[in-house]
């Protein structure tokens, strides 16, 4: 084989059938390999190409294969590469703008129903027997004429803006510090903290950088109605957790959709689990069939071009 890949989590057989059309040979990481045995299969396979998917890609991972000439993200986070480094090598990252869009979108509407109609509670009665619970439920919205506050108005904030506005009747606020020029659907700019106030549904669509990390803190939730929920299907880290819980707890929103969190896998012994106004997926949102090989052919075409040596490479996020 001309090429080596590591994978380090499964790659869907579309990426295989891309690669081994190049001549690449792509080799997989076991499931519960350490640190150490990653950097050993680097090392001793001298790969030219990492793929991730939510592993983290650091330098000493870029140094151990001085062949390396791509790492290559299956997604759009890039939060768990160091880009920096890969840059300062002049290693070219690609990754999948676009790719899980409207899976994410579309997990995104999915908590807010589920909060809306207190899905947890509602199916936890359900199986202790309490069929009447319907007669006793109270606090439940529908999504038509609610207001969806979005922070974030990229790719997949403006879809999930385009189903809530389209498919409910949602009217659609948002803060954005770049604001789209021309989005799917109309949305109002404002600050962030209007859109704190003035939501009823808040979806957080901001990425992990140094300047958002911990940036949605307990003074934010106090902006919120008391009424209003708060979804997060982008980045744990961009919320302070333990701040989450306490408005959660104290009454101060009144629930949760969470598809991410600051630590994964959510600890066990987090009060998440017990807390009956907060739906919780185990950060699932992107792993839609059609998202999976959207993603897989967007990172492999930067890949196939980065190996070939091309000039032009497919869905660069980095330059040098």
């Amino acid at each position: 084989m001309k090429y080596k890949v590591l994978a380090l989590k499964e790659m869907d057989p579309l990426g295989h059938k891309i690669l081994e059309q190049i001549g690449a040979e792509v080799l997989t990481a076991p499931e519960t390999a350490s640190e150490e045995e990653i950097l050993d299969l680097i090392a001793k396979n001298q790969v030219d190409a990492i793929y991730s998917r939510t592993d983290k890609v650091d330098r000493a991972m870029m140094d151990a294969s001085p062949r390396l000439k791509v790492v290559a993200k299956q997604g759009v986070g890039l939060d768990n590469i160091d880009v920096d480094y890969a840059t300062a090598r002049r290693i070219p990252v690609v990754w999948a703008p676009g790719g899980n869009a409207n899976a994410v979108a579309e997990h995104t509407i999915l908590l807010m129903l589920m909060c809306a109609i207190r899905f947890r509670y509602v199916d936890e009665e359900m199986r202790e027997g309490d069929f009447g619970v319907r007669y006793h439920l109270k606090n439940t919205w529908e999504l038509k004429g609610q207001t969806l506050g979005l922070l974030g108005c990229g790719h997949i904030g403006q879809t999930v803006a385009k189903i809530a506005a389209n498919g409910f009747g949602m009217t659609i606020i948002g803060s954005d510090p770049h604001p789209p020029m021309d989005p799917i659907v109309p949305i109002h700019i404002m600050s962030q903290e209007e859109v704190l106030a003035k939501a009823d549904f808040v979806s957080l669509h901001m990425p992990s950088l140094p300047s958002t990390i911990h940036s949605i803190t307990y003074k934010q939730f106090q902006l919120m109605k008391k009424t209003a929920f708060f979804i997060n299907c982008a980045r744990g880290n961009v919320v302070v957790e333990q701040d989450l819980i306490r408005a959660l707890k104290d009454g101060t929103i009144a629930g949760a959709g969470l598809d991410v969190f600051e630590q994964e896998p959510l600890p066990l012994s987090s009060e998440l689990f017990t807390m009956e106004n907060v739906v919780l997926t185990p950060h699932t949102a992107a792993s839609t069939n059609q998202s999976v090989r959207n993603c897989t052919y967007l990172a492999c075409q930067g890949m196939v071009d980065a190996l070939l040596g091309h000039q032009r490479i497919s869905n660069q996020a980095n330059r040098f």
